[in-house]
């Protein structure tokens, strides 16, 4: 699910901070997105208030929590840290879908969760969703006294025949959606940043 846990990504491959944000969002989450080489990308930073080891066991062991994650239709382990994962779309439009190998890593006092999409022969079809290629991103995670800031970035292309007016809604949505999802699988809420 959550967009959100590769080939390792390449930390060149995310957009860093002189991307040129734009903010989309700002309340408990702040979400800001960026045109970079031609694709959108967004992230999303919020608190949640659970210690970081157990948010980063969340993410890692997404298939185990996958019933406490609002967006998620489904989670289904192809091995070797390689998901599918069904994304529940509002209303009118077509779910979308991503296989994705996960890794994770620390830097200093900070965890990453990163995932790039790729190829499986187990992947299932999901019916009637569209297949995300490109989707790919990180959940960077970094204690705060007994709580956890976080940090979501993921390429912002919703694929398929998505209507380009819907667009910046669903960028601004996304990142709130992600986090409150995280938030609910602690069984904690998103508090101030």
């Amino acid at each position: 699910m959550l967009a959100f846990l590769g080939f390792a990504v390449a930390q060149a491959a995310l957009p860093g901070d002189n991307a040129g944000w734009e903010t989309v969002r700002d309340d408990l989450v702040h979400v800001e997105c960026a045109e970079v080489a031609g694709d959108f990308w967004c992230r999303a930073d919020g608190v949640l208030d659970a210690p970081v080891d157990t948010v980063v066991d969340t993410l890692w062991n997404m298939p185990k929590h996958q019933d406490k994650f609002e967006l998620v239709r489904s989670i289904v382990e192809l091995g070797d840290n390689t998901l599918h994962i069904t994304i529940d779309y509002p209303g009118m439009f077509s779910d979308r879908d991503y296989v994705a190998k996960y890794t994770r890593s620390t830097e200093g006092d900070a965890h990453r969760v990163s995932w790039v999409p790729v190829t499986h022969p187990k992947a299932p079809e999901a019916k009637g969703a569209v297949r995300l290629s490109k989707f790919e991103g990180e959940w960077r995670l970094t204690p705060k006294g007994t709580q956890t800031a976080v940090r979501y970035v993921w390429h912002a292309d919703p694929g398929g025949s998505f209507p380009g007016w819907a667009k910046p809604l669903a960028r601004k949505r996304a990142g709130h959606e992600a986090l409150k999802d995280l938030a609910a699988a602690q069984g904690v809420k998103l508090v101030e940043r």
